[in-house]
């Protein structure tokens, strides 16, 4: 069961478990989907952790919960002075908190707890812990893949700068349960958009691995551009045919650090009289790189959120004046 863990409180994502416990099943044949249907047997999964926890709240966030099996939450009666329920948009799922969990008291339209709890020691713990325990644990991932602590100076790759920071992306493929956190919080941003979307597009490895998952996630195709980046040649091949007068686009990304491979790949685009409304990713480490090439640019975190002194420049000695 994945958590996110504090002092005294727990607080378990019920759409990502059960996004997760299905992606451990069914790996290859898996779908995101804003509606979460809570099975009988990962209730049993829930019901086990709640009963080994030794923590003196469990915080249950019931985000996009749309359906569960009648009377299951019955089990959950001997635990019901830990359990807090918050994030409860579904009526059905609301009606069936009501009917089957003992002393049970609503402190808002959407949060629920053991009527003996202090109301206001509980919107607190809400309000202080629950509601950005997403975003937060989203920071700690990101944050453990960036090296910013041995003063070594890298060359990018991707854009051919020097910066003072190094992201080791194979660090979050080596985590299992965290690369699917990230990957479900990119779904879940891609899915938000609305729009329909032809493909998804990309310009580097790990740019095209997360196209690819998120694609079948999403049901959507990919185009991976070949020769973007520093080293940029026109010779893309047969990628660029794959771009369609008229088709709607949005480049994936990785981490973004200028935002060079944006362009070029918005300027190829328009050169086919397609579109590119959106780009998304894990992260940029840009402050101001809020393009005007898309409609919308959206990642998990970026330089300022994870407090990393991240600085980038065009000579090795430029990063050495900068830390001075």
């Amino acid at each position: 069961m994945y958590s996110f863990e504090n002092d005294n409180l727990s607080i378990i994502p019920m759409d990502f478990n059960v996004f997760f416990c299905s992606a451990k099943k069914y790996k290859k044949n898996i779908r995101y989907s804003k509606e979460c249907v809570v099975s009988e047997i990962f209730f049993d999964e829930l019901e086990n952790f709640i009963s080994e926890s030794n923590k003196e709240s469990i915080s249950i966030d019931m985000k996009n919960v749309v359906s569960c099996p009648k009377h299951l939450f019955r089990r959950l009666n001997i635990y019901n002075k830990r359990l807090i329920f918050f994030n409860v948009e579904s009526e059905k799922i609301k009606q069936l908190l009501i009917e089957e969990l003992e002393k049970l008291t609503w402190l808002r339209n959407s949060v629920a707890c053991y009527s003996d709890k202090d109301n206001y020691m509980v919107e607190r713990l809400v309000d202080v812990e629950c509601i950005g325990a997403r975003k937060q644990e989203e920071y700690r991932i990101i944050k453990s893949v960036v090296n910013s602590h041995d003063g070594h100076i890298q060359l990018l790759d991707s854009s051919g700068l020097y910066s003072n920071c190094y992201v080791d992306i194979k660090k979050l493929f080596a985590n299992v349960e965290k690369y699917y956190f990230i990957i479900f919080s990119l779904a879940e941003k891609l899915y938000n958009f609305g729009d329909h979307i032809d493909a998804f597009i990309s310009s580097s490895k790990n740019g095209a691995i997360l196209a690819n998952i998120l694609g079948g996630l999403l049901d959507v195709k990919e185009v991976h551009l070949i020769g973007v980046g520093p080293k940029y040649s026109m010779e893309l091949g047969d990628s660029v045919e794959c771009i369609k007068k008229g088709k709607r686009y949005v480049y994936i990304f990785d981490f973004m650090c200028t935002g060079t491979e944006l362009k070029i790949v918005s300027a190829l685009i328009n050169s086919k009289k397609a579109y590119l409304p959106y780009a998304a990713g894990i992260a940029k480490y840009k402050k101001d790189a809020d393009f005007h090439l898309v409609n919308k640019l959206v990642v998990l975190a970026d330089t300022k959120d994870m407090e990393i002194d991240y600085k980038i420049a065009g000579a090795r000695e430029d990063i050495v004046m900068q830390k001075r």
